[in-house]
């Protein structure tokens, strides 16, 4: 036999490295074999990853400069461009030099095009990160899958760019071309939604571009749905969309009690301490906090704009701390060492949020104010700042934050603000005879409805010019358009530039009436017309958003102008607009009235909100009582049963365990279990609504479980009913033992009335004295006699963190028809349970009920054979596998016997064969298979 070469022996050297897993040995062994040019790429790459998932970066890229010195291969590219990845954190020159590199030996490297361009634009260079991307879509054609994907991609960032370059009909094409190729795109829809609303590019939902307006409609944001829907129901469940697919749920908390400090902390959490709406607002709010009660701080990671108004916002606060280069959890925990008593978030879910902050629930109470006015759907947010005019009770149960009622208005204001010297009409470009409605509000709140509201107030107002703000030439051409469908000449539209603010506040004195829009009226723009002495026309709908200005007036002593439907808002600006004496009273009062009332009187302001800050502080905080005891989740989902909820929900508020939380979820297909509901929301802080039509049953009670915040869960079905020591009473045995993983009961029935009836098959008792079941004993009950043995899901208190994952979970499989069972057997693999014979629960047995059909009834049998089939597998709950197996057989055999039976409604109805066919297998595998045959 010859002697292996040097390379052979080079080769054979890094397969020895790569078996011992030895990495100082891969990676001498690979760059001797780089030096002599004969690495492979596939080694190579395998190599550098290695190195690269050890923390040894600069290994990696060394090894790639080796390879790339000295061997030469049409792959070269690739190597480059796995280099630059490497490279472009820390040095993103040199990045940019390789994949320059890469695109040299492939100029058409679609995902080198890409990466570059990605690059370039981190470094400030956006017009040569557009100019690839649009290279990258004319190399990637749509007819295959790997280069239209390709294509989307260039597609998607091209529209993002263009769309923070403020060039929007360009970032609409973009991203509309994008969608038809590949129309499940939710976050482009999101964009492409919001590009049209600020275009006023009507309809906004153009169903033409293949998109259902459904779907358009649920990839909205929650931001533009406030413009896009008068529907509050509409408005939370964007929220909640949102809050599902991107924040961050089930961390431990990190604050669970208050803090004993001389003064109260209260920490503002904002990255808009610039020129932006919100310091407008409550500029003036941080040095006005008495500092005998309370220390101010600020979490920013605002831009550094170099502004007055920063550097005023800045100096009232007694802390500035700046986060912006901490992660989330890095920024939580600082904020959680620095004791805050309550966080008041300023974001919400608009532009730069950091949502993920406040999931770590770095302060016990946390507030949302300001920035999204409207449903944030936050779980770890406790408190929405409101008033009873913007936030009225049958608003409460929409919003998934307790309303903190201010008593005049929810929007604080900044009396500082310099208006500048009044202008002429003529330097402002309008008419000096004609009456002057102003619309400065942002142009995605102008929706077609509005549009045309004005356009009939102006035909009835002949005189009249509409003072509009608009960023682009587009929106003007638009509108303008728009006015020449409705019979208005597009002249009358009249466009104001963007001006330094305190002529920007000076400008309002030159016209004659604000006009609000609506559903998303005013917040800022509407106190600012106010604060220069402009009165403002506004309708109050049934949101937040469309009762802000309505609020603003009311404080400022102007009630006469919030209407309530849109023809009441038309007959009152035409009467306006044909009655300059009367227009001219409103202005008098007004500027009587303007540092007279509660809207500019900022030190009352926060007086009130002081007050309120001390209310909440003292309030026990959501994870824990005073005494230590954890909290229990009470899970109620609902349907189409408000007499019987209501008696639920009495009975979970009746409990003697004194930390519960209640969770309840709405799917009913009307409004009158919310608004049954609505008086206990509003009065009890411990409960939760959410509002889901259009769930299923899986859904809804899934939907209460993943807005959970207790350590101990227990559902609450809505016509069954709690005894008022049921939580108390389980509760003993899960603090005393943590081997106890749920604890049930007795179930009594009892009918319509509430009287108790006889047991009937299936709810006997299963022990008359309290017995405690090892989870092995306990699990192979259930699985051996095919029953629930311990209980309909109201029974059961369970600890969640001996769950797999969630409800209704077992080997990691979901199950929908017997998702209680499967629930009971994962919590059984660790744990075990305690069965109490006491009545402490009640089932209401009414009309309706046990009427399973056929199509439940043979998923059911489906899942009783698939629940053994995977304990058997995973060897639980059998001592003898014999056994089992022969006990199986006879499932299996009934099963396909009854499987038979019902082939009919099988076939057709909605079943998964494939799935049906594979358990099948599955069970037929365990039986014929030795178990220990291909075990290592």
């Amino acid at each position: 036999m010859s002697k292996p070469t040097a390379a052979q022996q080079q080769q054979q050297e890094l397969l020895a490295a790569f078996a011992a897993n030895d990495i100082e040995r891969i990676d001498a062994a690979a760059l001797t074999l780089a030096s002599g040019g004969i690495l492979g790429i596939v080694e190579l790459f395998d190599v550098a990853q290695r190195l690269s998932a050890a923390q040894q970066n600069d290994k990696a890229q060394g090894l790639y400069r080796m390879w790339l010195d000295n061997t030469k291969s049409p792959l070269a590219y690739a190597a480059h461009f796995n280099l630059a990845v490497l490279q472009a954190e820390k040095d993103p020159a040199a990045a940019e030099a390789s994949y320059r590199a890469a695109l040299e030996h492939n100029p058409q490297f679609v995902e080198g095009l890409l990466n570059l361009g990605t690059l370039l634009e981190r470094m400030k260079r956006p017009e040569e990160s557009l100019e690839l991307w649009r290279r990258a879509v004319d190399l990637s054609p749509p007819n295959t899958p790997p280069t239209r994907a390709l294509r989307v991609q260039a597609l998607n960032n091209l529209g993002r760019l263009q769309e923070i370059l403020k060039r929007m009909p360009e970032a609409e094409a973009a991203l509309a071309e994008s969608l038809r190729l590949e129309p499940d795109q939710r976050h482009v829809i999101t964009h492409w939604v919001h590009l049209r609303q600020k275009q006023c590019n009507w309809p906004v939902f153009d169903t033409r571009i293949g998109i259902s307006e459904r779907k358009l409609l649920d990839g909205t944001s929650a931001l533009a749905m406030l413009s896009a829907s008068p529907e509050p129901i509409e408005q939370v469940g964007a929220s909640q969309r949102y809050v599902e697919e991107k924040v961050l749920k089930g961390v431990a908390p990190m604050a669970t009690a208050g803090y004993k400090h001389e003064r109260l902390r209260i920490g503002y959490l904002s990255s808009d301490f610039c020129s932006h709406a919100v310091s407008i607002l409550t500029a003036e709010l941080y040095g006005l906090h008495d500092r005998s009660k309370f220390e101010v701080f600020g979490f920013c990671w605002s831009h550094e704009d170099g502004s007055p108004l920063r550097a005023r916002v800045i100096a009232g606060m007694d802390h500035h701390i700046r986060i912006g280069a901490l992660s989330d959890l890095e920024a939580a925990q600082l904020i959680r060492a620095c004791e805050i008593d309550i966080l008041v978030d300023l974001h919400g879910l608009t532009l730069n949020a950091r949502h993920n902050i406040l999931s770590h629930r770095p302060a016990p109470v946390q507030i949302t104010w300001l920035g999204l006015p409207g449903p944030t759907a936050l779980p770890e947010i406790d408190y929405v700042i409101s008033d009873p005019f913007v936030m009225p009770p049958e608003l409460e149960p929409f919003f998934t934050e307790k309303p903190l009622h201010m008593p005049h208005t929810f929007q604080i204001n900044d009396r500082q603000r310099q208006i500048g010297v009044k202008p002429t009409r003529a330097s402002c470009g309008l008419p000096e005879d004609a009456y002057v409605f102003c619309a400065f509000n942002n142009t995605f709140k102008i929706t077609p409805e509005v549009f045309d509201s004005w356009m009939r107030i102006m035909r009835d107002v002949p005189h009249s010019v509409l003072w509009l703000v608009a960023d682009g030439d587009i929106v003007r051409s638009n509108l303008q358009r728009e006015a020449k469908q409705r019979g208005v000449d597009p002249d009358r539209l009249l466009f104001a530039k963007r001006v330094a603010p305190a002529d920007y506040l000076a400008r309002f004195q030159v016209a004659d009436l604000f006009l609000d829009t609506n559903p998303f009226g005013g917040g800022t723009t509407a106190s600012d017309a106010l604060w220069a002495g402009l009165p403002v026309l506004t309708c109050a709908g049934k949101t937040f958003s469309s009762r802000m200005a309505g609020s603003l007036l009311r404080a400022v002593g102007l009630p006469e102008l919030v209407t309530f439907t849109m023809a009441d808002y038309e007959a009152l600006a035409i009467k306006l607009g044909n009655d300059r004496a009367y227009t001219a009273e409103l202005h008098k009062k007004l500027d009587d009235n303007r540092l007279t009332t509660p809207l500019f009187d900022s030190e009352r302001f926060v007086r009130d909100l002081e007050e309120r800050y001390l209310q909440i502080a003292a309030t026990p905080d959501r994870t824990t009582t005073p005494s230590g005891l954890p909290l229990v989740s009470i899970l109620i989902p609902t349907h189409n049963r408000p007499d019987y909820a209501e008696l639920a929900l009495k009975s979970a508020l009746a409990q003697t365990y004194p930390n519960t939380e209640i969770i309840i979820s709405d799917n009913s297909d009307d409004e009158l279990t919310r608004a049954r509901f609505a008086p206990y929301v509003a009065k009890h802080p411990q409960i939760r609504y959410y509002r889901v039509p259009g769930y299923g049953p899986a859904e809804n009670g899934m939907n209460c479980f993943k807005h959970s915040r207790g350590d101990y869960i227990n559902y609450l079905m809505d016509d069954d009913l709690y005894h008022p020591d049921k939580i108390m009473r389980m509760m003993s045995f899960m603090l005393t033992d943590e081997k106890i993983g749920l604890v049930t009961s007795f179930r009594q029935l009892i009918d319509a009335n509430g009287n108790h009836m006889a047991p009937i098959s299936g709810t006997e008792r299963l022990f008359e004295t309290e017995a405690r079941i090892s989870g092995r004993q306990f699990g192979h009950l259930l699985l051996t006699g095919g029953r629930n043995l311990i209980g309909e899901p109201t029974t059961v208190l369970v600890r969640k963190a001996a769950l797999d994952r969630y409800f209704g979970t077992f080997c990691g499989r979901p199950y929908t028809v017997l998702s209680d069972v499967a629930t009971w057997l994962s919590i059984l693999k660790e744990h075990d349970a305690v069965y109490l014979p006491e009545a402490l629960s009640y089932f209401r047995l009414h009309g309706g009920q046990d009427q399973r059909g056929n199509g439940q009834a043979i998923r059911a049998n489906l899942d009783w054979l698939q629940l053994y089939c995977d304990a058997l597998e995973n060897n639980l709950y059998f001592d003898d596998r014999h056994t089992a197996e022969e006990q199986l057989s006879s499932k299996l055999t009934t099963c396909l016997w009854y499987l038979g039976t019902m082939r009919g409604e099988i076939r057709d109805g909605n079943f998964d064969l494939p799935g049906i066919q594979a358990l099948v297998s599955q069970a037929t595998a365990l039986l014929l298979t030795h178990p220990n045959r291909n075990k290592q």
